[in-house]
């Protein structure tokens, strides 16, 4: 659908911005460039974004977001919820909102705010209630959709790399955590959780990967895992004792930062298509990535250190489904060792790994409010 063209929306010398977008930590790290791309043209700008709060960590430490609005159990739910943000954006007089998240309930909510201008994309039956709107390309990757609709306020982009700043006493922690390992071969990190079984690539095939890392490529892997992923743990234990092997290297970062942290260390991740993703992309780890359902062109971070991997020749993918219709999961069972292995020892073979750092620059700083924040970032309550 086409929609009549707006001419830029002319911001005020210090514009007061709210960035929404309340999903999951892939979905955060994907808002990343478009933080930049304001940050980069309009240093002045009050930004505010408002998140999940186990999503916000990922942003702690950008120079780029003056504030954090994590939304607790009673903002993210019923009417009741859409009041008290409605009466909280309204309260703070933004010059523009930039509603990221696509449903229609954050569009409802910049609304009822009386933000003057509301920018996003016209998906779910909201293009009525945004002011500036694009139709949304479900082909387009997720980056780019987001740096169009920054155009609508005359933001040019500054280029589509995702990034997190992180600290030294972070990668502190992450080479504590890593802790000593075989001196033989180069680390490779695997990451079997997603927030969906939809989107994992079978545990049995991450452990048969692993032990084909280590015999045929000499490199150690290193499976992460989260702290609710204690049943994908057992499952690469038992797994490998069945298989008669030596124990694999099992680690549990604790929270996303330092697994980000625990990327940089590895020479090459293996995830699914699922927010390990993201922060691999974020801290520039060559990867690769196992795409199931998801469709590759949306999410898939662009650059040759990146390398998908997907079923091919299925008519049921890509969708968007949180379980499988068919009960089978065909397009990730589809997915062979060999090729994921293959996809591992190019990028090894190629040095992928280029400069060891994040893409952001070091963040330093103090602590204040619910969150570990650098100073001058605030985690405002709603």
């Amino acid at each position: 659908m086409a929609f009549r063209k707006r001419a830029p929306v002319e911001l005020p010398e210090k514009p007061r911005l709210l960035v929404m977008e309340t999903g999951l930590i892939g979905e955060l790290l994907v808002i990343t460039p478009l933080l930049r791309a304001i940050g980069k043209a309009r240093p002045e700008a009050d930004v505010t974004v408002m998140v999940r709060p186990g999503s916000a960590p990922v942003l702690v430490g950008s120079p780029y977001v003056k504030k954090l609005l994590p939304l607790v159990g009673r903002e993210r739910k019923g009417f009741v919820g859409v009041m008290r943000l409605a009466s909280w954006i309204r309260s703070r007089d933004f010059d523009a909102v930039l509603v990221l998240h696509t449903s229609f309930r954050s569009a409802l909510i910049a609304l009822m705010g009386a933000a003057p201008v509301r920018a996003g994309l016209s998906c779910e039956g909201r293009g009525f209630l945004l002011t500036h709107k694009r139709a949304r390309d479900r082909t387009a990757y997720e980056v780019d959709e987001h740096l169009a609709v920054l155009e609508l306020l005359g933001v040019p982009p500054a280029g589509p790399e995702l990034e997190i700043f992180l600290t030294d006493d972070e990668r502190r922690s992450a080479r504590e955590l890593v802790g000593a390992l075989p001196e033989h071969g180069r680390l490779v990190g695997l990451h079997p959780g997603a927030s969906r079984e939809i989107r994992r690539w079978p545990v049995r095939l991450f452990v048969e990967l692993a032990g084909r890392l280590e015999l045929e490529a000499g490199v150690t892997p290193v499976f992460f895992l989260g702290p609710r992923e204690e049943d994908l743990a057992r499952a690469v234990s038992e797994l490998r004792e069945w298989d008669g092997a030596a124990p694999l290297v099992v680690r549990s970062p604790g929270n996303v930062r330092i697994l980000a942290a625990a990327f940089e260390l590895m020479e090459a991740v293996v995830t699914n298509s699922a927010g390990p993703m993201h922060v691999a992309a974020a801290v520039g780890a060559p990867g690769v990535f196992i795409h199931g359902p998801t469709p590759v062109a949306r999410w898939h971070p662009p650059g040759a250190a990146f390398i998908p991997v997907y079923a091919d020749g299925l008519d049921c993918r890509p969708c968007d489904a949180s379980t499988c219709a068919q009960d089978r999961l065909l397009c990730m069972v589809n997915v062979t060792v060999d090729r994921v292995f293959e996809a591992v020892c190019g990028l090894l073979d190629a040095g992928a790994r280029g400069d060891r750092g994040s893409r952001g620059d070091d963040a330093q700083g103090g602590h204040e409010d619910r969150d570990a924040s650098p100073e001058g970032q605030k985690v405002t309550p709603a």
